[in-house]
C-alpha cells in the first residue's frame, strides 16, 4: 500500500485524538498548515534517525575541486546533495569499512574526508515522495509529527510525550524488520547439504 502526505497527516491527527480528517496534505485548513510547517524537518529527522533500507544508497564520491591541505586526511570529497546521513565509506571493489570524517570548508561547503582513493559512500538519501516510504517509516513519521505538534493542535504536552515514546518503540521495531530484509552471510552449499545428512 502506498502512502500519501494526507494519509500521514490524518494518522498524526488520529494519534492525537482528532477524528476529523484532512482531504489533502496541502489544504488551507489550519491543521494542514501547521503540519506542513513541521513536515520536511520531521521527515528528514526520521530518515536520519535510522538506517532505513528504502532510503539506503551508494555513490562513488567526487573529489573537491579546491581541497584544503591542512586536513589530517589525504582526500577531500564533495558531500552528496541528497545525503541525509552518511553511513559507511568503502574503498572501490572492497567491502572493508574505512575511517572517515565529515567537515566543512571555509565557504561552508560540507565535505567528506578520508584516506581512501576512489571512495564509495553508503548513505541515507532524502526521499521526498511518500509513495516510496515503507509502512514502518510512515508510521514512525506520523508519531514523530504528533509529538512535535501535540501542544499546538490539541493543547496537550502529555499526548506529545506519549507519541514520542511510541515513536522510539517503532524505531526499535523497524531495526528488527529492516534486518529481516537482507542476508549478511550466505552458507556454503556443501555445508547445507552436509547438515541434512
Amino acid at each position: 500500500m502506498t502512502q500519501s502526505k494526507a494519509q500521514i497527516f490524518n494518522i498524526t491527527l488520529n494519534i492525537l485524538g482528532v477524528s476529523m480528517p484532512l482531504e489533502n496534505g496541502n489544504s488551507t485548513d489550519n491543521r494542514a498548515i501547521l503540519l506542513n510547517n513541521y513536515y520536511e524537518l520531521a521527515r528528514d529527522y526520521v530518515l536520519k534517525d535510522f538506517d532505513w533500507n528504502f532510503a539506503s544508497t551508494f555513490k562513488e564520491l567526487a573529489l573537491c575541486e579546491n581541497p584544503v591541505s591542512q586536513f589530517q586526511y589525504k582526500y577531500c570529497y564533495n558531500y552528496p546533495n541528497d545525503c541525509i546521513c552518511t553511513r559507511d565509506v568503502f574503498r572501490k571493489n572492497s567491502y572493508a569499512i574505512e575511517k572517515y570524517s565529515i567537515s566543512s570548508l571555509s565557504n561552508g561547503q560540507k565535505v567528506i574526508l578520508c584516506d581512501v582513493e576512489n571512495a564509495i559512500l553508503r548513505y541515507t538519501r532524502r526521499v521526498e515522495k511518500e509513495i516510496f516510504f515503507s509502512c514502518e517509516f510512515a508510521m514512525a513519521l506520523s508519531y514523530y509529527l504528533a509529538s512535535l505538534t501535540a501542544n499546538v493542535l490539541v493543547g496537550s504536552i502529555q499526548k506529545g510525550e506519549i507519541a514520542y515514546e511510541k515513536y522510539n518503540q517503532l524505531i526499535k521495531r523497524a531495526k528488527v524488520l529492516n534486518a529481516q530484509e537482507g542476508v549478511e552471510t550466505i552458507d556454503d552449499e556443501l555445508t547445507y547439504l552436509d547438515s541434512r545428512g
